[in-house]
């Protein structure tokens, strides 16, 4: 996991995703697929919070900015793209290779089924997500680690 430190908020941010990533290899232990999915959103957010907070492109933590209360993932999402953390990364499945940048609001979807309404409104049944669903989302989320580490 990229590490993002030197201040209050960075070793916060490094706490909370790595909480995350270890819950995820705790719920795919337990293999409870679905709470994996979420933990690994969760895991990303943190991270997407992390580089876009706390670095906003300067060296210099006495400038990190308040965290704003209603930014949400697909915000972070929608920075990544912008800020090209996504450009050239690839993820393969058994559909073929994809830009990661078109599939990574995938994890975001599935996320965000924790909430009663919008599973309702998805027609989405934790209990049928699967494990190859999860090793999908997983594929894209390792995709985007990679090339993250590379440029950090």
């Amino acid at each position: 996991m990229a590490k993002f430190t030197h201040t209050k908020h960075g070793d916060l941010a490094n706490k909370i995703a790595s909480y995350w990533q270890k819950q995820t290899e705790r719920e795919t232990k337990a293999e409870s697929w679905f709470m994996a999915a979420l933990a690994l959103g969760s895991a990303l957010e943190a991270m997407l919070y992390a580089y876009f907070i706390i670095w906003t492109g300067d060296e210099d933590p006495a400038k990190d900015q308040r965290i704003p209360g209603d930014l949400a993932l697909f915000d972070l999402i929608g920075a990544a793209k912008h800020a090209d953390l996504m450009t050239g990364v690839k993820f393969k499945d058994e559909f073929g290779e994809h830009a990661v940048e078109g599939v990574i609001t995938d994890i975001q979807h599935v996320r965000n089924n924790i909430h009663a309404g919008v599973a309702l409104k998805n027609s989405f049944d934790p209990e049928k997500f699967s494990k190859k669903e999860f090793k999908r989302l997983h594929g894209i989320f390792d995709a985007l680690l990679d090339n993250w580490e590379k440029k950090l």
